[in-house]
């Protein structure tokens, strides 16, 4: 897959380890920008970068959500797809998850990528520029035709019951 470095000072995903599934994916975060965040209440709000001693960050308030900017463009292939992962240390460490839980990246998209991030614990989160914040990787696509049918679908096993029904017991 082609990668694009949309911005000069943007990191390069690699995969950590040998055996890594995904790539990791970094903050692109520059001084004199802006970002965009969501509060609780689904109103925007802009945000200045802040500067500090280790450069330029990004404040994440508690129960708000985040466009962090890569600063990459990948060129994803036709019958393919990039998902977006948070990284665990991510949500362990800092209580910070994906807003879209994982995010679909199509081929057709060939715009600038931002990660998403949610904050969910009850303290501002601070990404530094560079900072690993996700994990993705490029999967081949499955188009299935979808067709309707005017009959239901018949009862492929012994299963009973929908939604939640498997292997959940019941709270008493």
């Amino acid at each position: 897959m082609n990668i694009f470095r949309d911005k000069e000072t943007a990191t390069l995903p690699v995969y950590a380890t040998q055996g890594s599934a995904c790539f990791d994916l970094h903050a692109c975060i520059e001084e004199g920008t802006k970002y965009l965040s969501y509060n609780p209440f689904n109103r925007p709000v802009e945000h200045p970068v802040k500067l500090t001693g280790n450069g330029p960050v990004i404040q994440i308030h508690s129960d708000s959500r985040v466009l962090v900017p890569t600063g990459l463009i990948f060129d994803i292939p036709d019958l393919h797809l990039m998902k977006i992962f948070i990284r665990s240390s991510m949500a362990l460490k800092m209580g910070l998850t994906l807003a879209n839980s994982v995010a679909i990246i199509d081929s057709d998209y060939v715009d600038p990528l931002f990660v998403m991030l949610y904050n969910m614990s009850d303290t501002i989160v601070t990404i530094h520029h560079g900072d690993r914040i996700a994990q993705g990787a490029l999967e081949k696509m499955t188009v299935s035709a979808l067709t309707e049918t005017a009959e239901r679908p018949t009862q492929k096993t012994d299963r009973v019951g929908g939604l939640g029904s498997t292997g959940v017991n019941e709270l008493v």
